[in-house]
C-alpha cells in the first residue's frame, strides 16, 4: 500500500488535534479544579455529582433545623434552671421566715418584698423568647402570660423540628403544665399534720406557680406561719404549708427538665450523625468532581511533551515536495 504525503499529513493533523484536545481538557481541569466541566466529560460522574449535591443540600437543611432545635432546647433548659434557682431561693426565704425566734413581723414583710420580685422574675422567664418565638407558648406566637393576665395565653401544641425524612423531635415544653395553669394541690389521704399534697392537673383556675408565690408573699406580710381562718371557715395556707407546695413545684420542674434533657441528648446525637453523613458525602463528591491538581499537572506536562514530540516528528515525516519548489 502506497503511503502518500496527503495521508501522512492527515494522520499527523488528526493526532495533533487529539493531543490538543487532551491538553485542553487537562488545562480546563487545572483552571477550574474540577474533573468534570461539562456533562460529556463523564456522564456517569455528572449524574453521581448531581445526586451527591442534592443529598448534601438536604442534609445541610436538616443540620440547620437540628442546630436551631439545639439552641431552642438549650435556652429552655437554661430558663428552667433559672426557675429552679428562683424557687429554691423562695424556699430558703420561707424557711427563714418560720424561725419565730430570730425573725419578727417586720423582717417577714421585707422577705415578702423579695418573694414578690421572685414572682415577677418567674413571670418574665415564662415569657422567654428565642428569636421571635416564645419557648413556653406552644405553637401560638403570643406572649404566654402578658402583664395583667389572669390566665395562660399560650397553646398546648408542641413545636417539633424535622431532622430526618420521617423524624421530628419535640423541642418545646408545655408551659401550661410547667407553670401549673389548671393545676392544683390535692391533699393526700390519710390526712397528715401538717397536710401533704399531690400536685396535678385539676382544672383549677389560676396558675399554680404564680399563685403560690403570691400566697406566700401574703402569708409573710400577715405573719401567717401555721395557717389562719379567713373568716369563712376556710383556713388560709401559712408559710409552712406553702413551703411544702414550693417543694412540689421544684420537683415538678426537675421532672420536666429531665424529660427535656433526654430530648437534648437525642438532638445532639442526630446533629452529629447528620454532620458525619454530610462530610462523607462531601468526600464522595470531591472524589467524583474535583481534580487531583498534582496528578493533573503531571498528566498535563506529559501530554504537552507528547504534543511537542509529535510536532517535531511531523517536520521529519512530511518532506518537501516539487510543489514546495514551484511556489
Amino acid at each position: 500500500m502506497r503511503i502518500s504525503n496527503n495521508m501522512l499529513s492527515r494522520n499527523l493533523l488528526l493526532n495533533l488535534w487529539a493531543a490538543q484536545g487532551r491538553i485542553d481538557k487537562l488545562q480546563n481541569q487545572l483552571a477550574t479544579g474540577q474533573k468534570i466541566n461539562r456533562p460529556s466529560d463523564n456522564p456517569v460522574g455528572t449524574e453521581n455529582s448531581l445526586r451527591f449535591k442534592s443529598n448534601i443540600a438536604y442534609l445541610n437543611q436538616l443540620k440547620a433545623n437540628a442546630k436551631e432545635g439545639i439552641a431552642y432546647l438549650d435556652t429552655t433548659d437554661d430558663t428552667m434552671g433559672e426557675m429552679t434557682s428562683m424557687i429554691q431561693r423562695a424556699k430558703e426565704l420561707a424557711v427563714r421566715a418560720t424561725n419565730t425566734a430570730t425573725v419578727n413581723d417586720e423582717d417577714r414583710k421585707k422577705i415578702a418584698i423579695e418573694i414578690d420580685q421572685i414572682r415577677e422574675h418567674v413571670i418574665e422567664l415564662a415569657n422567654t423568647k428565642v428569636g421571635s418565638k416564645y419557648i413556653f407558648g406552644g405553637t401560638a406566637n403570643v406572649e404566654p402570660f402578658p402583664k395583667g393576665a389572669t390566665g395562660w395565653q399560650g397553646s398546648d401544641d408542641t413545636k417539633k423540628f424535622q431532622v430526618g425524612g420521617d423524624l421530628s423531635i419535640e423541642v418545646s415544653v408545655n408551659g401550661h403544665d410547667l407553670f401549673g395553669a389548671g393545676w392544683g394541690y390535692v391533699e393526700t389521704t390519710p390526712a397528715t399534720d401538717p397536710p401533704t399534697y399531690e400536685y396535678k392537673e385539676t382544672g383549677a383556675s389560676g396558675i399554680a406557680m404564680f399563685d403560690t408565690l403570691a400566697q406566700l408573699s401574703k402569708a409573710l406580710n400577715e405573719s401567717n406561719i401555721n395557717g389562719v381562718d379567713d373568716g369563712t371557715g376556710t383556713t388560709e395556707d401559712g408559710v409552712e404549708v406553702l413551703l411544702g407546695k414550693l417543694e412540689l413545684q421544684a420537683d415538678h420542674i426537675s421532672d420536666v427538665r429531665a424529660q427535656l434533657g433526654a430530648r437534648q441528648n437525642r438532638m445532639d446525637s442526630v446533629y452529629t450523625q447528620l454532620d458525619s453523613t454530610a462530610a462523607n458525602l462531601g468526600d464522595s463528591l470531591a472524589n467524583v468532581l474535583y481534580a487531583d491538581i498534582a496528578e493533573t499537572l503531571v498528566d498535563f506536562k506529559t501530554q504537552d511533551s507528547v504534543y511537542q514530540a509529535a510536532l517535531a516528528v511531523g517536520t521529519k515525516i512530511i518532506q518537501p515536495s516539487l510543489a514546495d519548489f514551484l511556489r
